[in-house]
């Protein structure tokens, strides 16, 4: 199929873009890679009235990072693509988990276009880049001629494929909090196959005191419900020394409350099993992780 007509608006300064969204009688979309919106338009399951190009807008391209005590704070403009936050995230430890769920995030060919915007934007409930940012605890700037406002993750995601970026506003940039380098960190996924969307995922940071007992944690999964999600019960385990049955029990209590229904992809029951699974392992890998950096770090103070 082909999409139905539309107005294609090329912008070269951000508040061009702006002063286009705010135009009250017109119904635009944002293209940035397209990998998400051309899709849905060939199917014509969007049919704005215009199509806003922000390619140009070279000054949404930051990827910077900056300490802030124990946070790596990484600053990423809406138009970096997902392909040069990859490379970045593998040269640098501390951003290990956000380059382990982009190695799931289509192939290198769509993250050579697609953008980190795009798909926080797109807010597909299924989305790697999505959950990294709730359980990252991340933060979205959106502008517009009214000026400029501030979302946390969790509130940003709001229903499927729906965000808080009202019509008029633009998402500009983004900030990660990465985690500190003796932190462990773990991401599962289930899907079924390389480059499909996930069935389900979990991803997990978490943090250990001389003791190896778990002093701060965060768990999110998606897939399961119409946004990525913050797991609250997982914080029961603080304090605690993790063990893989003591995970597998919070991640089955947890995966039993989630209302999910059959679809063609899998059925309520084995998605529930699958997210089971997925919150165990990278509890239990997240755990694996923080105790090595523990040791390594104890061994080389007393080297």
């Amino acid at each position: 199929m082909k999409p139905a007509a539309f107005e294609y608006i090329r912008v070269d300064t951000l508040d061009e873009a702006l002063s286009v969204l705010a135009a009250s009688d017109l119904d635009a979309k944002v293209l940035a890679g397209g990998q998400s919106l051309l899709p849905l338009l060939n199917m014509r399951l969007a049919r704005p009235d215009a199509l806003v190009d922000i390619h140009r807008l070279g000054d949404l391209e930051t990827l910077e990072a900056r300490e802030n005590d124990d946070t790596l704070l990484l600053e990423v403009g809406a138009m970096v693509r997902q392909r040069a936050l990859e490379r970045y995230a593998a040269a640098q430890p501390r951003a290990r988990l956000l380059h382990e769920a982009l190695l799931h995030v289509g192939h290198p060919q769509t993250r050579n276009a697609g953008t980190v915007g795009g798909s926080l934007a797109h807010a597909d409930p299924s989305a790697e880049l999505p959950l990294l940012f709730v359980t990252l605890g991340g933060l979205a700037f959106l502008c517009s001629l009214r000026g400029e406002r501030q979302v946390n993750a969790e509130e940003f995601f709001q229903s499927y494929f729906t965000t808080a970026i009202a019509p008029d506003e633009l998402l500009t940039k983004t900030l990660w909090r990465l985690p500190s380098a003796r932190t462990g960190v773990a991401f599962k996924e289930f899907r079924r196959r390389h480059g499909d969307f996930a069935l389900v995922a979990a991803a997990c940071t978490m943090a250990l005191d001389g003791e190896h007992r778990i002093e701060r944690l965060r768990l999110g999964i998606c897939g399961v419900a119409e946004t990525p999600l913050l797991v609250r019960e997982a914080q029961e385990l603080v304090g605690e020394r993790l063990t893989e049955e003591r995970a597998y029990a919070i991640a089955a209590r947890v995966a039993a409350r989630f209302e999910m229904a059959d679809d063609v992809q899998a059925s309520a029951a084995y998605r529930r099993q699958l997210a089971t699974v997925a919150m165990s392992q990278a509890l239990a890998a997240a755990f694996a992780d923080a105790q090595s950096k523990e040791e390594a770090n104890r061994a080389a103070h007393q080297g």
